[in-house]
């Protein structure tokens, strides 16, 4: 059997929210990953101008912002987000996101010189647009896996009230190769491992390059490499991809790609080989990029490249929109890993300041973990919170985690909403599923 490694909706969106009212028992606010915000909150945000980083389900009222704001919904189609199912399943509760980036929603959660309350604005994000005084978030998503930096800085900030942080696997998503399709030049591309290396790695510089076999006229169509220009989880799952592999082979050194959340320090070796290159904030950023630019490719998530109606590559034959598509992916239950750390591809150990048992609360899942025959190029993301201090909130931060593990009884349907194209749910082994259910209820306080 072929085995891949997996490395790791209708409310209208609105340009302004300005109501005012109270807040409800508990609303969370959080953010970070913009990889999984087309499954947590939707598509809204693309129909705003300029696009929205913040979405909100319409029962959060607070705080008034004067920048665009979309809701919890999707422009086509049936398919409810998680966090809008989350409101109808607990009236009492409600969820605002804000598209930072992996890195960014890190730094929120740590306090590192950015905090909850500060804007979600297209402009410049500064925070989560979490009412005033809450400089903490309740949660955060993200794809790159809390490392050892990480937590330190967590220790020196927020180990005093907050003792550990919590991190869960919840889904897991297909990262697409988005390209442009140009008259008399690329407009069906399927790629294999090596050509995917060889693009990135800068060694094919054309689409014309026998190598892809497209039949187009020698010595054209360069291509233009569009990346994340922010710390980003997606860059983090795409570049353990290529260290993985593309290093060690077809020609290229045992070290030349560093999986790492910023793109630029992950493919530095590769980056003077392009023949020219975009830095783009956002996934939305990066398929739009790709949208306008003669013949360029990128990487982002099959939901956000769908919504956009932009072309992409298949990989070793596999669809990226059909990742998920028989339901839950199975991970073998010795993948969740326990009170570790990810730091590039290395799987280290929580800070031993941090005391037994919160440190078990930081699961992780190895990036040696396998899926059978599926699309090849995926990413695993996390919603991570704190073991203590949540307060009044702590049953219904728990209970947005367990939207993702909600239990499945022996008849269909599952109970949960359905995911957008290119998403999983990754509880298909049971032992799996209990082992994260119980970490989300002792370790939320």
């Amino acid at each position: 059997m072929h085995r891949n490694k997996l490395h790791v909706g209708l409310l209208a969106a609105t340009a302004v929210l300005v109501f005012a009212g109270s807040a409800n028992a508990a609303d969370l606010y959080g953010g970070g990953a913009t990889f999984p915000a087309p499954a947590y909150v939707g598509d809204l945000y693309n129909g705003t101008s300029p696009v929205a980083k913040l979405s909100r389900d319409s029962a959060i009222t607070l705080p008034a912002v004067s920048f665009s704001v979309a809701g919890l919904g999707n422009s086509t189609g049936t398919k409810i987000p998680v966090f809008q199912d989350f409101h109808t399943r607990y009236s009492a509760d409600a969820v605002s996101y804000c598209q930072t980036g992996s890195g960014t929603g890190k730094k929120i959660l740590n306090n590192d010189g950015i905090f909850a309350n500060g804007a979600c604005s297209p402009a410049g994000i500064t925070g989560f647009s979490s009412i005033s005084g809450q400089s903490a978030p309740d949660f955060i998503g993200t794809d790159a896996p809390i490392a050892t930096a990480d937590y330190n800085t967590f220790i020196a900030n927020m180990a005093s009230t907050r003792t550990a942080i919590v991190q869960i696997p919840v889904l897991a998503g297909a990262i697409a190769l988005p390209f442009k399709d140009t008259v008399g030049g690329v407009t069906s591309v399927a790629l294999n491992t090596e050509q995917v290396c060889r693009i990135f790695a800068g060694d094919i510089k054309l689409w014309s390059d026998s190598r892809l076999g497209l039949s187009l006229p020698a010595n054209s169509h360069p291509i233009t490499i569009v990346y994340r220009s922010e710390g980003s989880g997606t860059s983090f799952a795409f570049t353990s991809y290529l260290a993985a592999q593309c290093n060690g082979k077809f020609g290229l050194s045992a070290t030349f790609f560093q999986p790492n959340q910023s793109y630029a320090t992950a493919a530095a070796s590769a980056l003077p080989n392009y023949s020219a290159s975009s830095a783009q904030a956002g996934n939305n950023g990066v398929v739009s990029k790709v949208k306008a630019t003669t013949d360029a490719i990128g990487y982002a998530d099959i939901a956000e490249v769908l919504s956009q109606g932009v072309m992409y590559a298949s990989v070793n034959g596999y669809d990226p929109a059909l990742f998920g598509s028989t339901g839950p992916v199975s991970l073998a239950p010795a993948s969740l890993l326990s009170a570790k750390v990810l730091d590039g591809a290395t799987v280290n150990d929580v800070p031993a300041s941090v005391a037994a048992p919160a440190r078990n609360c930081t699961r992780l899942v190895a990036p040696t973990a396998t899926i059978s025959a599926a699309y090849p190029i995926a990413a695993v993301t996390y919603l991570a919170a704190y073991n203590a201090g949540n307060g009044t909130k702590a049953t219904a931060i728990k209970n947005l985690f367990k939207q993702f593990y909600g239990p499945i009884p022996a008849t269909n349907p599952d109970p949960r909403v359905s995911l957008p194209t290119g998403y999983a749910y990754i509880d298909g082994n049971t032992l799996f599923r209990s082992s994260a259910v119980g970490s989300i209820n002792s370790c939320i306080n």
